[in-house]
């Protein structure tokens, strides 16, 4: 098979999500983004210590305040001060985030092959409307988008977030 030598994880992801296959479509990508949408929201929550990244936002909104009122006077030495300061603020808040990104990334770059290799060419949904660029019918990355955005509002609701 000729995306087991471009996916080597083939060997792995296949086994596990094989039996959406039996499935329309639409319902076994609906399964495959869950999962995916759930797996990503689980690192998120694993690996960002929140209440650091909770001080880091307040931080970042009280210099942005004082950097806003400091532009509004033509304060050039706070304005420079405050740009700094919300810069090496942002950098900490870049470096808590970036793990999470690369662990993510990485989770994509294996699961995608997968989905593409098996849903390329087919048609998910069709809509009763044409789009632009998009036309009347979606594929599996235009359904996995909006799954995974609808899904992942609904489990930060249900979490309470």
């Amino acid at each position: 098979m000729v995306f087991d030598l471009l996916n080597p994880f083939a060997v792995i992801v296949d086994p596990l999500f094989a039996p959406l296959l039996a499935l329309k479509p639409h319902v076994g990508l609906f399964i495959f983004s869950m999962v995916l949408t759930t797996i990503i929201y689980g690192i998120n929550r694993l690996m960002i210590n929140r209440k650091v990244a909770k001080e880091i936002k307040e931080k970042l909104a009280i210099v942005k305040e004082n950097l806003t009122r400091a532009q509004k006077e033509g304060r050039k030495s706070d304005i420079n001060k405050f740009l700094s300061e919300y810069m090496a603020i942002n950098n900490q808040y870049l470096r808590q985030t970036f793990k999470v990104i690369a662990l993510t990334f990485i989770v994509v770059i294996i699961l995608f092959p997968w989905a593409n290799a098996r849903f390329s060419g087919v048609t998910v949904a069709n809509l009763p409307f044409s789009l632009p660029v998009i036309g009347n019918n979606i594929n599996w990355i235009g359904w996995y988008i909006l799954v995974s955005i609808t899904g992942s509002w609904l489990l930060r609701k249900f979490l309470g977030e």
